[in-house]
């Protein structure tokens, strides 16, 4: 694979995308909204270039994204079908097994560059937004179904207008999508009123779970965590949100035990969770990142926490 290690512009890739009569679209393992989002847009993209594209991962979508598809992803990434990987900061966190990545849309500021050709924003809210800005080179009209699976992407991942990546163009940008035809109460209504009563209860035990330290709030949920709640670890992941709503906090982590270790999620408003994130071998932004310990939760807690002693007060168990 040969790979260019430079950012190329939208006009390169909005002509590579014109000569492509097939495409399969990926995005990365554990998808969020924006992760989705931006994969759904670009299929949708794609067709409207008539394109045969299709979408693959191989995992479980959650349920609260599910609706964004047009159709349930392939498992397997079809032969012959060059792969668009989009916010996907490592190419090894891509959701289905390849050998080459033909383009790379990513907005991380730690992607290395991986694909064939490369168009990664790191000052973009959201790989939605960068989606969005081929639409407008390709002169390709956004459908509902494309307007709605942009904004699902700049919503979620500015945490619903809320973050500090937030500018006066994304709310600029919003209020296109709201004249292409999204309603932002049907959009919220099928994002945050699609939970089961599992999920519920997994995340009211990683509440319960929370403890100080410090300017640091850990959660830890485990394997018996999950069989007690019948919930699975997807289901868990967006507790996190509640987590950081604690007063005086710096950096909230929630980990959750799998078969491979354990799953760390990271957030800060001013801590940069995302080399705390490398040290680990994850990745993500300065202000929200994960990474996989191999480690049981318990250990894993302790590695975090001497790293945390680097970067803010721990002060104590509060």
């Amino acid at each position: 694979m040969v790979v260019s290690k430079t950012v190329n512009t939208t006009a390169e890739v909005a002509g590579f995308l014109k000569q492509q009569d097939r495409a399969a679209i990926t995005t990365h393992v554990g998808p969020d909204g924006d992760a989705i989002g931006s994969a759904v847009a670009l299929l949708y993209l794609m067709r409207s270039l008539g394109a045969e594209a299709v979408f693959c991962h191989r995992e479980e979508i959650p349920n609260y994204l599910r609706w964004l598809l047009p159709e349930p992803p392939l498992r397997e990434l079809p032969a012959g079908y060059p792969l668009l990987v989009v916010d996907t900061s490592r190419e090894d966190r891509a959701a289905v097994a390849h050998d080459r990545t033909a383009l790379n849309i990513d907005h991380h500021e730690d992607n290395p560059l991986y694909g064939e050709l490369n168009l990664v924003w790191p000052k973009a809210a959201a790989s939605a937004r960068i989606v969005l800005e081929l639409f407008r080179e390709l002169e390709v009209p956004l459908t509902v179904q494309a307007a709605e699976a942009i904004y699902t992407g700049i919503m979620t991942d500015t945490g619903g207008f809320r973050f500090r990546n937030i500018s006066p163009e994304v709310h600029e940008i919003a209020a296109g999508l709201l004249r292409a035809g999204v309603v932002p109460a049907e959009v919220h209504d099928r994002l945050n009123r699609a939970a089961t009563v599992e999920q519920l209860n997994i995340i009211g035990i990683s509440l319960a779970r929370a403890v100080r330290y410090g300017r640091a709030l850990v959660s830890i949920v485990d394997a018996e965590d999950y069989r007690r709640a019948g919930a699975t670890e997807l289901d868990s992941k967006e507790a996190i949100d509640y987590l950081r709503m604690v007063a005086g906090v710096e950096v909230v982590a929630h980990l959750r035990e799998t078969p491979a270790g354990t799953k760390v999620s990271l957030r800060s408003e001013s801590v940069d969770v995302g080399d705390i994130a490398r040290r680990f071998g994850g990745g993500g932004h300065r202000l929200a990142a994960g990474y996989t310990s191999p480690h049981s939760p318990l250990v894993a807690r302790d590695e975090l926490l001497k790293a945390l002693a680097d970067v803010v007060d721990l002060g104590g168990e509060a």
